[in-house]
């Protein structure tokens, strides 16, 4: 990470599920670089472990909350404005699903992946808007994946949640541009989190088979997500974009995982 001492002194930065795995990369990044960071995971004790670590370099507050529940996400807001008095930069990083056939996906399946992964996000713009434009700033960065560009084979009840981030994306970076927000998202390809681990594979033979035909031959870090991340919260012109962070798997047939 090479960015300027201080860069984002006296910003306040919410990060989904920043307690672990990507957030918690990306949390710490902001950290490191003066913002006072706010995280929200679905279990406190995932949000205590982030805060743990994150106050090693700076004030952090966590929470624990359903971001598939308005009520829940709009209380987790209510306490972080309460906390910091605004929210400069947003980082809907939260998000899951499972790896299944169609067949095997049932309505209710089907239901909790799309709210897991596009609802909560939408839930947490629309909130976090209002307070942005109040301030008439603000930053926010979804997250997508690859699957939103790319079918793929068990995934298609997250690659259609996904998709639905990318047009949301769009849409608010033009709604809310005359608010000077911008709206901009990432989108990863094979990032070798514990949760991508344990959602997607069951052996390590599996994994193995997979980096093999990536291009790079290996999963992303964690880090270099994070990297990314950082850098979409510094462009300032920048919006309605989804910058690709795949090693160059999307230019490639996808590698078999089912």
């Amino acid at each position: 990470m090479i960015f300027k001492d201080n860069l984002f002194k006296g910003k306040v930065i919410v990060v989904t599920g920043g307690g672990t795995g990507i957030g918690l990369a990306t949390s710490l990044n902001f950290a490191k670089l003066g913002a006072k960071l706010a995280i929200v995971n679905k279990s406190q004790e995932e949000a205590d472990e982030g805060v743990k670590e994150i106050s090693k370099y700076t004030e952090c507050f966590g929470a624990e909350a359903d971001l598939r529940d308005y009520g829940s996400v709009e209380g987790f807001f209510k306490k972080v404005i309460e906390k910091y008095k605004k929210i400069d930069i947003l980082v809907n990083n939260a998000g899951g699903q499972f790896l299944a056939p169609i067949e095997k996906i049932s309505p209710n399946g089907f239901d909790a992946v799309v709210k897991t992964n596009l609802y909560n996000i939408f839930y947490c713009c629309k909130i976090a808007g209002e307070y942005m434009k109040k301030e008439k700033q603000g930053k926010i960065i979804n997250m997508t994946t690859i699957y939103a560009y790319k079918s793929g084979a068990g995934m298609m009840h997250s690659g259609a949640a996904r998709a639905g981030v990318i047009n949301l994306t769009r849409s608010l970076a033009l709604e809310w541009a005359e608010h000077n927000i911008t709206v901009n998202a990432i989108a990863p390809g094979f990032v070798g989190t514990k949760g991508m681990k344990h959602e997607l594979f069951g052996d390590k033979a599996a994994l193995e088979k997979m980096k093999k035909e990536l291009p790079l031959r290996r999963f992303a870090k964690p880090e270099e997500v994070a990297d990314a991340i950082t850098y979409i919260a510094t462009a300032d012109y920048m919006s309605g974009h989804t910058l690709v962070l795949d090693g160059g798997c999307s230019k490639i047939n996808w590698p078999s995982i089912i």
